[in-house]
């Protein structure tokens, strides 16, 4: 039973810890790797899809309910927005399965936008500058796992820039603020989708750079399916590959 130690989510509802096991574990992983390559080669989509939606809720629930709060959920939803896509599987399947996850992920970065607000107000914006102690705090906690104190110091130089720039610290978290509360604004088309990608990609690395802070499991799927890399690089290649055979 130590396995649930806080339960959360469907693991408030029915005890996991009877669920928790080696033999289970392995079959996850076994599972996890069969739906991986289905869902490369785009193979039984509905299935793959809800079953990918099933286990990554039933694994990231786990991981929450034992204190590891890595916010993992948006992988969860994704799959089942993407699944809807296939379960429609109209003329429009191929934009729909991007443009569904892109509408959720929008929809994730203003309920984020909302909490702040509910939590703190305005105050998010103008107590700005006492982002200095998170900055501090992620820095220590950086110093102290590799022990190179060149981070406590580059941690306690940021921290000094924000007291010295208050005005600065505080139109960045108003920007930020801003992003996220009209991140509707990038669900309109293509071209809007990847500036505001790019807008949320650079404001993930601002946080990232003062304070060492980035959740992954928020930044990876927008950076996805927002900035779409692979298709940027397949775009550049066909346009290289155009010009080469031209000349």
């Amino acid at each position: 039973n130590d396995a649930v130690l806080y339960p959360s989510g469907i693991c408030s509802w029915f005890d996991c810890s009877s669920l928790v096991s080696e033999k289970i574990f392995q079959a996850i992983r076994y599972a996890a790797i069969l739906l991986a390559v289905l869902y490369i080669a785009e193979r039984k989509m509905i299935v793959t899809t809800l079953l990918m939606f099933l286990l990554s809720l039933f694994v990231f629930t786990l991981e929450e309910s034992n204190g590891i709060l890595n916010r993992s959920s948006l992988y969860t939803m994704v799959f089942l927005a993407q699944g809807i896509a296939y379960f429609r599987n109209n003329s429009d399947l191929h934009n729909e399965r991007i443009q569904f996850s892109v509408q959720l992920i929008a929809a994730g970065y203003m309920l984020a936008a909302f909490s702040k607000l509910n939590e703190t107000g305005l105050a998010w914006i103008s107590e700005a500058p006492q982002a200095s102690i998170q900055i501090v705090k992620g820095y220590c906690a950086l110093y102290f796992n590799n022990g190179d104190i060149g981070d406590l110091h580059k941690g306690i130089a940021l921290a000094d820039f924000v007291l010295q720039h208050q005005l600065t610290a505080k139109l960045l978290f108003g920007f930020s603020l801003f992003l996220e509360l009209f991140a509707f604004a990038g669900v309109q088309n293509k071209p809007s989708t990847f500036i505001y990608g790019l807008l949320l990609t650079a404001m993930h690395l601002g946080i990232f750079f003062f304070m060492h802070i980035i959740i992954v499991a928020i930044f990876f799927p927008m950076f996805i399916f927002m900035v779409n890399p692979l298709y940027l690089i397949y775009v550049s290649g066909s346009f290289a590959y155009k010009k080469i055979t031209r000349s």
